[in-house]
């Protein structure tokens, strides 16, 4: 018997709504997302461990390293018309992603989500700040950037790096035969419109509508509470302890619902240094305007 692999691939970018995304396929009747949302198995294959960074044992953990370990992922899933997964490391890793992509799957759908590059930027420093990872400015960071990546920091403390997406995206779109670009202020703006234009690239019912635009997944920011960001989403002794007794009463999905809306709750954006902003703006106009003329499209969203 074949083995079931995906055939469709959310490469990232990281902090651009892939998570938001990925649920909402998952809805659709015809499309099979992998109920681990970040194998990261493509990565894995050219990628250095152990992991850097402070608490990157933590992500390490849960990356999917190993052939059959990917496989049961979709197994018994062949009976969907699309089956897929969400990797947000694997457009930036690309040098190494694309041929394992090629190696073990062929020539999938590519879903590619960008945003504006320098909130993608802050985000993933708010995403840091929100699980204890990151104890410095985003200036301070911003400065040991280049140091922590040749100290092999997981990449979303690649703050500017990742966002760069030029290069990554020509080669993806010069590799594959099925690529589509979504803007994350599109997806965030007009879902539904999005969501159908994305149903019709991959071949399955456009006229599905999605129920839940108003759950927010994986949202950066400040905690309010750090006790309650821990006992939600970080292992919390006493969550694990009562976690048995809880899943006997309350359904998975009404489960995850409830902590996500905690979750928004217990949040605090956090602003963005203007000068720093400025001086982001400047840096990546460059980079803005080679992907206008590579997608052929205007990104003064961005600007």
């Amino acid at each position: 018997m074949n083995p079931v692999l995906p055939n469709l691939l959310i490469v990232g970018s990281a902090k651009c709504g892939t998570s938001s995304l990925h649920n909402y396929l998952a809805q659709h009747p015809e499309i099979f997302m992998s109920s681990k949302k970040e194998p990261r198995f493509l990565s894995s294959q050219g990628m250095e461990f152990p992991l850097g960074g402070p608490k990157d044992h933590r992500v390490e953990k849960w990356i999917v390293k190993e052939y059959n370990d990917y496989l049961e992922l979709f197994q018994g899933k062949s009976n969907f018309n699309i089956i897929g997964e969400s990797s947000a490391d694997t457009l930036y890793f690309y040098k190494h992603t694309i041929t394992s992509i090629k190696k073990y799957i062929g020539n999938p759908k590519i879903l590619i989500v960008l945003r504006n590059p320098v909130k993608r930027s802050f985000s993933a420093y708010q995403h840091l700040v929100r699980d204890d990872r990151e104890s410095l400015s985003f200036e301070e960071a911003l400065q040991l950037e280049d140091d922590r990546i040749k100290k092999n920091y997981e990449l979303i403390y690649h703050y500017r790096s990742v966002s760069r997406y030029y290069e990554p995206v020509e080669a993806f779109l010069k590799n594959f035969d099925h690529v589509k670009i979504i803007l994350t202020e599109h997806l965030n703006k007009k879902p539904e419109q999005t969501l159908k234009s994305v149903f019709e690239f991959l071949g399955v019912d456009p006229s599905y509508k999605i129920q839940d635009f108003e759950t927010k997944f994986n949202m950066s920011g400040k905690p309010k509470s750090r006790w309650l960001h821990e006992f939600l989403f970080e292992g919390h002794p006493i969550r694990n302890f009562i976690r048995p007794f809880v899943r006997t009463i309350v359904p998975k999905e009404k489960r995850e619902s409830m902590s996500l809306k905690i979750q928004q709750m217990n949040l605090t954006q956090m602003k963005i240094n203007p000068d720093t902003e400025k001086m982001l703006k400047i840096e990546f106009k460059d980079e803005i305007e080679k992907l206008e003329r590579l997608l052929n499209i205007n990104l003064d969203l961005w600007k």
